[in-house]
């Protein structure tokens, strides 16, 4: 719950202000290998989670750096925050034995893409 609440959290708290926010939320299983990670290995199994918006976004190069403890890439001024959920997501994630991975384009929006191992069928 937290971590859906985190990010739904940042797709509302990062629109874009000449823009009604939408946010697309879908699910699919998928078998590796997946040209956008090397962590999942050939014929592996797992659930791909997208959580994609179209808010104000971010430089793909910081696709990494969004993920650590106390990361803000936008002025306090503008948008509150401590820069703690994308880490507490990433943790999350983790003790789920899966992953996360940010793509983001400047004042185009934002991609979450949570990778959960589908154990069992």
């Amino acid at each position: 719950m937290q971590l859906f609440d985190n990010l739904l959290g940042n797709s509302l708290k990062y629109h874009h202000q000449e823009r009604r926010p939408h946010i697309r939320i879908f699910s699919e299983k998928i078998t590796g290998p997946l040209p956008e990670t090397d962590q999942v290995e050939e014929g592996e199994n797992w659930y791909r989670v997208t959580v994609a918006d179209n808010g104000i976004g971010f430089d793909s190069k910081y696709a990494e750096k969004v993920f650590d403890l106390f990361q803000r890439l936008h002025d306090k001024v503008h948008y509150t925050g401590t820069g703690i959920g994308l880490a507490l997501c990433r943790k999350i994630i983790q003790n789920h034995k899966g992953f996360i991975i940010a793509r983001g384009e400047e004042g185009k929006g934002a991609t979450f893409m949570i990778y959960f191992p589908a154990t069992g069928g």
